[in-house]
């Protein structure tokens, strides 16, 4: 089985194949979709492992991940790079854009290139296309969106964090509070298991859930955290936000003073990642801080076979004005 094979199959030409098993952008989107589909048909794989056997270890492991727009990624990246650097290997920051076909690619060793470890973030494919990987690179995964799949898995808790910040509000005498970036898909994911902490949290402190304060989206960009946030603070009385990142927490900051909402005073703002920005807001936004430098030890780890099953990292809380008790 080879390129021929699957260029017949596919109705192209060996060189579109290949463009396609090396993400090269020259190819138009439905013909790379009618190459992997091929590819999956006949269950191709291109020969790595005798090319790694010929040349031995690469030294370098593959960072897949959504998107750089989110800071948290960038310093992901950089902290899993010194983790590396430290044990003699090089760190290839490689962007699936949140896309099934990119994610696959990257899964099944598509993209024709040798790495040691794949080090992937997830946030498209599905637990069962995990289980039916044929690629021999040892990967482990990030976040939450996969947790059922039998590979090792890096992630802080988002379930009790969750809970924290919610406790944190109630304690600051919050208690209409809304939560921006629910998952809608029904799966489980770093969205669904922080609502879920989030509807813990309400229960135990004997407050109603309210379904008219949840914003649903697939996306956790400002515009996204403004939208949802200019739509929950339409309803009466609500005077806390969870934001489930913070560049959600950001932009409902932004929508908070368009509607002529103090913060502080009239609504409480908190968020996830403690990325650089917030420290810098107008007020500075409270934020759930992840051990990044845990995470990166322990994922380098688990990805060379120090460890093994599901490492969870610690976190604290990243107290700032937006979440001041109410006065």
């Amino acid at each position: 089985m080879g390129v021929k094979e699957v260029a017949e199959r596919a109705g192209v030409s060996w060189k579109t194949v290949s463009n396609v098993m090396n993400n090269r952008p020259v190819v138009h989107p439905e013909t790379r979709a009618r190459v992997l589909q091929a590819v999956k048909e006949l269950g191709y794989t291109p020969n790595l492992i005798g090319r790694q056997l010929r040349q031995g270890s690469t030294r370098a492991i593959a960072l897949v991940v959504p998107d750089l727009r989110n800071p948290y990624f960038g310093v992901l990246a950089e902290t899993l790079e010194s983790a590396a650097k430290s044990r003699g290997y090089t760190v290839s920051i490689e962007i699936s854009g949140g896309t099934v076909d990119l994610e696959q690619h990257y899964l099944h060793g598509w993209h024709g290139r040798l790495f040691d470890g794949l080090i992937f973030s997830p946030s498209a494919v599905t637990a069962e296309a995990i289980t039916k990987r044929t690629d021999p690179t040892p990967m482990v995964l990030l976040g939450e969106r996969i947790i059922s799949a039998d590979v090792p898995h890096v992630a802080i808790d988002n379930v009790a964090s969750s809970m924290d910040l919610v406790r944190h509000l109630v304690e600051g005498g919050r208690r209409r509070i809304g939560f921006l970036g629910a998952d809608g898909t029904g799966g489980i994911s770093t969205g669904s298991q922080r609502f879920e902490g989030y509807r813990a949290a309400l229960r135990f402190a004997g407050l109603p859930y309210d379904p008219a304060l949840v914003g649903t989206t697939g996306s956790w960009f400002r515009k996204e955290g403004f939208d949802m946030a200019q739509q929950i603070l339409a309803a009466p009385g609500v005077d806390a936000l969870v934001c489930a990142n913070d560049l959600l927490a950001v932009g409902a900051l932004t929508a908070a003073r368009g509607l002529g909402r103090r913060v502080p005073q009239d609504l409480a703002l908190v968020g996830w990642d403690n990325i650089d920005e917030v420290a810098y807001t107008a007020p500075g936004i409270t934020s759930v801080a992840p051990d990044l430098e845990a995470l990166a030890e322990a994922a380098v780890s688990s990805v060379l076979g120090e460890l093994d099953g599901e490492v969870v990292i610690p976190h604290r809380i990243v107290e700032r004005e937006s979440s001041a008790p109410a006065v």
